[in-house]
């Protein structure tokens, strides 16, 4: 049952989606500076998935709202599915 939510979340919201709600500014090529270090030019890819090429943080939207808030997995998928 959890990993369906999961999967649900996952497939109705992307990192890009996330990152734009929470008042991240992504640019037109999909690179947006990166809120897990001191980042003075865009360094992190999102899409579906996120990467940054600067503090290799990387994963899903899940993983993303995780770490943005220091939540845990499942509390992090609950604020998305909200």
């Amino acid at each position: 049952m959890a990993e369906s939510v999961f999967e649900a979340v996952k497939q109705s919201i992307t990192v890009r989606e996330a990152a734009q709600m929470y008042g991240i500014e992504v640019n037109r090529s999909g690179m947006a500076c990166c809120p897990f270090h001191d980042d003075k030019h865009p360094s992190m890819k999102v899409d579906r998935r996120f990467h940054c090429f600067g503090c290799q943080a990387d994963g899903d939207v899940i993983d993303f709202t995780a770490a943005l808030y220091g939540l845990g997995k499942k509390e992090a998928a609950v604020q998305l599915a909200q």
